[in-house]
């Protein structure tokens, strides 16, 4: 068999049977059949049509019962045509591509319209609050619970420290028995947040637990218990917890059941859609609706405003100035909340930084900035650990310098090390190597060692981040 001969033949039966479909064959039934493609077998006795029409199954029968009356009158009109001493032996196959491909284009065209394709920058540009929606488990087990412990991560921020305030006023809406538990020697301005005079410390935990016998614990800006320093040994007493949390999973534990979401740009924003929901109410609970507070949303604020830098953060999102806009409305003084809880030091804290500021190493020309704060700074300064709260920011803002590595004395040999990065990069990656976590801008872990030994291995680790 001559295949130059065989294709050129197909060519010609799909050209002569087209025409004669266009022009010849008054069938209507056939009016609308495509022949997609011809293939004769090797001594040319028989052609298989492969042919499509549009329309439904009913389409496909009628048209097929026309090809087949007119399969005769093709075959004596492919003789006179080509010349041929004998018509191939016409067989019609429908052929279903061309359906599969406009299937197959919906599909695509549906998983377009739903952002599939887009990346995950734009993703983020397109997200609205009402497409963070809190699981319904979680939901759920907050409603079942009695006696409640909302507890923050050790060196609480406002993200944390808003969404634990935020959370529990909520819960006291609901007729639920509510305890926010946090830790002691809190930073700045966590005096004048709401709901904050309520709040009892680590110290504490042990009779109250013991006194009150809660039932549910509820872990905010963080998703496990060893985050919570001095409380982890009473917490894990808790049969029932959850976890509200923002940042990726870190540490070799699984994370406690609940909701992370590591899309939002804070843990406040999650905590006003699972209030959101709250509020709804719930017959089946016996839950009435309720508002949301100007307490609750101040709480909110300051959280979203802190976790953003001022909204000048990556993380920073559409959806952002939409939940702020909102909590404006509702009465925030969003200016005040600011002033409370952003870049206010005490005096103590201020001879901290002097301190902080003269640690200051610069590897990698200038690239990655290593600084320290030390138990010995801590006792000469009379500051405290939360007073570093925002130190890294200052470091974020020098010129040129791209990665930066916050190092913290928790204990002797013990550091709790924050990660940032300007611009594009990823040092969750780093973090995770040493059982943290966070975001790509943002992260943290503990190191157990020398200070200068980890100092040493965070700038080779640093730089090595600068050629991906």
């Amino acid at each position: 068999m001559d295949p130059y001969r065989s294709n050129k033949l197909n060519q010609s039966i799909l050209e002569v049977l087209s025409r004669m479909l266009q022009v010849s064959v008054k069938d209507p039934r056939v009016g609308f059949v495509t022949i997609n493609s011809v293939e004769v077998n090797r001594d040319h006795s028989v052609a298989q049509i492969y042919w499509s029409v549009l329309g439904d199954e009913e389409d496909r029968k009628s048209s097929f019962a026309g090809l087949k009356k007119a399969r005769g009158y093709m075959m004596s009109n492919l003789t006179r045509t080509l010349g041929l001493r004998a018509a191939p032996d016409l067989r019609f196959i429908y052929d279903d591509t061309v359906a599969k491909g406009l299937e197959l284009d919906n599909v695509l065209d549906q998983l377009a319209q739903n952002g599939e394709f887009k990346s995950e920058a734009d993703r983020k540009k397109g997200m609205v609050l009402e497409d963070l929606i809190p699981p319904f488990e979680l939901v759920q087990g907050i409603r079942r619970a009695e006696k409640i412990w909302v507890v923050p991560h050790h060196n609480p921020d406002p993200d944390a420290m808003g969404s634990a305030l935020a959370l529990s006023a909520a819960l006291t809406e609901m007729g639920r028995d509510v305890r926010v538990v946090s830790y002691e020697d809190p930073p700045l301005g966590f005096g004048d947040m709401p709901g904050f005079d309520g709040v009892v410390t680590n110290d504490q935990a042990e009779e109250i637990f013991r006194d009150e016998e809660p039932d549910t614990l509820i872990l905010v800006d963080c998703h496990d218990i060893s985050r919570c320093g001095p409380l982890e040994e009473v917490l894990d007493r808790f049969n029932t917890r959850w976890c509200i949390d923002h940042h990726l999973v870190s540490g070799r534990k699984a994370p406690e059941s609940g909701w992370i979401e590591a899309k939002s740009c804070s843990t406040c924003t999650l905590i006003h859609r699972v209030i959101d929901n709250l509020a709804q109410g719930d017959s089946e609970f016996a839950d009435e609706p309720f508002n949301m507070t100007v307490g609750m949303a101040t709480n909110i604020y300051a959280g979203l405003i802190n976790d953003t830098g001022g909204f000048r953060f990556s993380n920073t999102m559409p959806l952002t100035f939409e939940l702020a806009r909102r909590l404006s409305l509702m009465g925030v003084d969003t200016a005040a909340v600011s002033r409370q809880t952003m870049h206010r030091y005490r005096p103590e804290g201020v001879a901290l930084l002097q301190r902080v500021l003269e640690s200051f190493e610069y590897h990698r020309n200038g690239r990655i900035l290593i600084l320290r704060a030390t138990q010995a700074m801590l006792d000469e300064t009379g500051g405290s650990m939360p007073d570093t709260e925002g130190f890294v920011n200052i470091a974020t803002a020098v010129d040129g310098v791209k990665y930066i590595a916050f190092m913290k004395e928790l204990g002797t040999d013990v550091w709790r090390v924050s990660l940032r990065v300007r611009g594009e990069g990823d040092v969750q990656i780093l973090a995770a190597q040493h059982g943290g976590g966070g975001h790509k801008q943002a992260a943290g872990c503990t190191i157990e060692g020398v200070a200068d030994d980890i100092a040493a291995d965070l700038a080779v680790d640093l730089g090595a981040l600068l050629g991906r």
